[in-house]
C-alpha cells in the first residue's frame, strides 16, 4: 500500500471519527448553526404574546403592559426574583409596621418610608412623599379606571416629615394585610408631569379618602373631571415624549402591531446605588419588546439570532425546539413553577349560567386528562382553587371535578335542561319559549388557547352543551370580559406570588372592575372581607380554605391547571428567570462578553 493510500485512509478514519463524535457537523445542520448569530449589541430582545397598549402605571389594562411599566416606571420595592419576598428599590430599607401611642393618629397602624437621597425624576427634581400622595390621589379619583382602589381600604393620611420630605409616615385606621404591599408595588408618578397645572395638588388626600367629599368637590370643580380625561387620554399611554418615570429606562419607540423599545437613561439616579442595593441593577443598553403570537414567526426570528427571550412558547414547539441542537447551542430551555393558572371565566348574569348545577356540569364536561397531557404535554398540573398549591392556605383536600359526562348530563337534567328534540343540544322551556344550551366561549388568540378552546367546546357538545368558539385579541377579551359581554371565557390568571386579596375578583362591590364574572355571594363577601382583616395567619389561612370550599361549589370561575412555565433565553447573557411573572427579570441581564 502507497505512503498516499494509507494517508488517504487515515484521512477518511478521521473524518469518520469526527462524524461519529459531531453527527451534525459538516451537513445542512452545521451550515444553519455557522449561520446562526446573535447580535453583539447590549439589548435583551423579548418575545411578548400580546401587544402592551397603556403605558400609563395606573391605568394599565393587561400583563404586557405591567411588564414594560415596570421598566419605566419604580415602586418601592420590588419581589425579589427567587425568595419572592418584598426587597426596597426606591426606599432605604423596609417598614415594619407599628402602632400609634399618641397625638391625632393614636391607636392607628403606621408605616414609616424613606427614599433615597438622590433619587430623582428625569427633570432632576427629588422623589419625596409629596409623589406618593399625588400617586393615592390619582387612584382614588373616581373618574380613573384603575384596579388599584380597593388596595388602599382603611388609609388615613400620608403625614412628611417637615425637615425632610423623603421622609413620610403611612397611616391605617385598621389592620389590612396587604397595606405594606399594597404601598410597596404601587408605580409612583410624578405630578410635575402628570399634572403640571396642580390640579390635585392643593386638594388634600384626606378629601380623596372621604367618598362624599371627593364626589361633592367633582361636582363643584370640572377641572377634576378634565384632569382625569387627560390624564387617561392616549398621550399618556404611549406617546415617548409624554411617558415619564423614576425606572432606569425610557420609551424610545412604539408601535402597537411590531412592538417597543425602551433605552438606558444616562446618568440614571439608580447606578449609584447598585453596588449597595442590587436589586437597583440595570445592565443592558436597551430592552426590546417584540409582540408575537404564531409560533412559527418566532422560531424563524430564533434561528436568525433576533430574540433572546421567550415565554409562552406553546409546550408542543417548546419540546421541538429543545431539541434542536444548533438552538441548544444559543439558548437554554427552562422550566419552573409559575404563579398563574388556567380557568374557565363563568358570567353569571347569563341566565343559562344562573343555575350553579349548569356550571357544575360545564365542569364535569371537561377533559382535563387531555389538556394537561396532550395540549400542555405534560407541563401542567390540576388545581382546585386560585390559590398556588405551594401556599399553605391551597386547599389540597377538595375533591376535584373530573371529567364525567355522564354526571354532567344529571346535574343539567336535575337544572330542567333536556334534549327534548333529539338534536344533541340541551333545552329548557323558560316562560313558554324552548331555550337551548347554546353558549359563546371566548379565547385569546395562540394556538394554546385555540387548542384550550377547542377540546372543552368538543367535551362540552358530548354532554349537550354547545359552545361556539369566539377568538379575540388578548385586550379585546379583557375589554369584553369587564363589560360582562360573554358567556363563557377561556383565559389564564396571574397570582401575586405573596398574600393575595380576593376581594377585588370576587366581591359583589368589584362587579364592573375585577370581579368580572359578575358573581354575588353573601357568604364569599363576608369571607372576603375577613380575610383582609385577619392578622392571624393561622386563622386567615382557614378562613381561604373556606372561601375555596365555596369557590369550588359555586363556580364563579373553573380551575383548570396550574402551567409550569416555560421559557427560553439565550445563552449570550447570564439571565434572571423566576416563578414571578412574567417569568424574567430582563433589567438583571448581563452580556457575556
Amino acid at each position: 500500500m502507497t505512503v498516499h493510500m494509507k494517508n488517504l485512509l487515515l484521512s477518511v478514519f478521521a473524518v469518520c471519527i469526527i462524524l461519529l463524535l459531531f453527527p451534525n457537523c459538516g451537513g445542512e445542520s452545521s451550515k444553519n448553526c455557522n449561520l446562526f448569530e446573535f447580535s453583539p449589541e447590549n439589548t435583551v430582545t423579548t418575545r411578548m404574546a400580546a401587544a402592551a397598549t397603556v403605558l400609563n402605571p395606573i391605568v394599565t389594562r393587561t400583563g404586557s403592559d405591567t411588564y414594560i411599566v415596570n421598566q419605566l416606571f419604580q415602586t418601592f420595592a420590588l419581589v425579589e426574583p427567587q425568595t419572592m419576598e418584598l426587597v426596597p428599590i426606591l426606599i432605604k430599607k423596609m417598614p415594619v409596621v407599628r402602632k400609634v401611642e399618641n397625638g391625632p393618629f393614636a391607636g392607628s397602624l403606621a408605616y414609616d418610608f424613606e427614599i433615597y437621597d438622590n433619587a430623582v425624576w428625569d427633570n432632576g427634581s427629588p422623589i419625596t412623599g409629596h409623589d406618593l400622595i399625588f400617586t393615592i390621589k390619582t387612584i382614588l379619583h373616581p373618574t380613573v379606571e384603575t384596579r388599584l382602589a380597593s388596595y388602599f381600604p382603611h388609609l388615613q393620611d400620608v403625614e412628611i416629615d417637615p425637615g425632610n420630605p423623603k421622609k413620610f409616615t403611612v397611616y391605617f385606621s385598621k389592620y389590612y394585610m396587604l397595606a405594606l404591599q399594597s404601598l410597596c408595588q404601587t408605580p409612583i408618578c410624578p405630578a410635575y408631569n402628570y399634572d403640571p397645572e396642580g390640579q390635585l395638588t392643593n386638594i388634600p388626600l384626606k378629601d380623596f379618602i372621604n367618598p362624599e367629599r371627593i364626589k361633592a368637590l367633582l361636582e363643584s370643580n370640572p377641572a377634576l373631571s378634565a384632569w382625569a380625561t387627560a390624564f387617561q387620554s392616549p398621550r399618556f399611554a404611549n406617546d415617548k415624549n409624554a411617558i415619564s418615570g423614576s425606572g432606569p429606562y425610557r420609551l424610545e419607540n412604539y408601535d402597537v402591531d411590531q412592538g417597543c423599545t425602551l433605552v438606558k437613561k444616562q446618568n440614571w439616579w439608580g447606578d449609584r446605588y447598585v453596588s449597595e442595593n442590587p436589586y437597583l441593577g440595570a445592565f443592558p443598553a436597551k430592552l426590546a419588546y417584540r409582540f408575537m403570537k404564531d409560533d412559527g414567526a418566532i422560531e424563524n426570528l430564533m434561528r436568525s439570532g433576533g430574540l433572546d427571550v421567550i415565554p409562552e412558547i406553546s409546550p408542543a414547539k417548546f419540546i421541538a425546539l429543545k431539541k434542536d441542537s444548533c438552538l441548544a447551542e444559543k439558548y437554554d430551555f427552562k422550566e419552573q413553577s409559575t404563579t398563574t393558572y388556567g380557568r374557565l371565566m363563568l358570567n353569571h348574569n347569563n341566565p343559562k349560567l344562573a343555575d350553579k348545577r349548569v356550571r357544575q356540569a360545564i365542569a364535569h364536561a371537561v377533559d382535563y386528562d387531555y389538556l394537561i397531557n396532550t395540549v400542555f404535554q405534560g407541563f401542567s398540573g390540576r388545581i382546585v382553587g386560585p390559590v398556588n398549591t405551594s401556599k399553605p392556605y391551597y386547599a389540597g383536600n377538595i375533591a376535584l371535578y373530573d371529567y364525567n359526562i355522564q354526571k354532567a348530563k344529571e346535574l343539567l337534567a336535575a337544572a330542567g335542561w333536556t334534549d327534548s328534540n333529539g338534536n344533541g343540544i340541551a333545552d329548557k322551556t323558560i316562560d313558554g319559549q324552548t331555550i337551548e344550551l347554546d353558549l359563546s366561549l371566548l379565547t385569546a388568540i395562540s394556538p394554546v388557547s385555540r387548542d384550550v378552546a377547542k377540546s372543552i367546546a368538543t367535551t362540552a357538545r358530548s354532554a349537550g352543551i354547545n359552545m361556539n368558539v369566539i377568538e379575540k385579541d388578548l385586550s379585546v377579551v379583557r375589554t369584553l370580559t369587564v363589560k360582562g359581554d360573554y358567556d363563557v371565557c377561556s383565559i389564564a390568571a396571574s397570582m401575586f406570588p405573596g398574600l393575595v386579596d380576593f376581594y377585588q375578583t370576587y366581591h359583589t362591590s368589584s362587579i364592573g372592575t375585577d370581579n368580572r364574572f359578575n358573581y354575588s355571594s353573601p357568604k364569599a363577601d363576608a369571607l372576603l372581607e375577613s380575610i383582609r382583616s385577619e392578622p392571624d395567619d393561622t386563622k386567615r389561612n382557614m378562613l381561604f380554605i373556606r372561601l375555596q370550599e365555596l369557590l369550588h361549589d359555586e363556580l364563579p370561575e373553573i380551575y383548570l391547571y396550574e402551567p409550569q412555565q416555560r421559557i427560553i433565553v439565550s445563552k449570550r447573557f447570564n439571565s434572571v428567570v423566576s416563578a414571578n411573572r412574567p417569568g424574567y427579570y430582563e433589567q438583571f441581564f448581563r452580556l457575556i462578553k
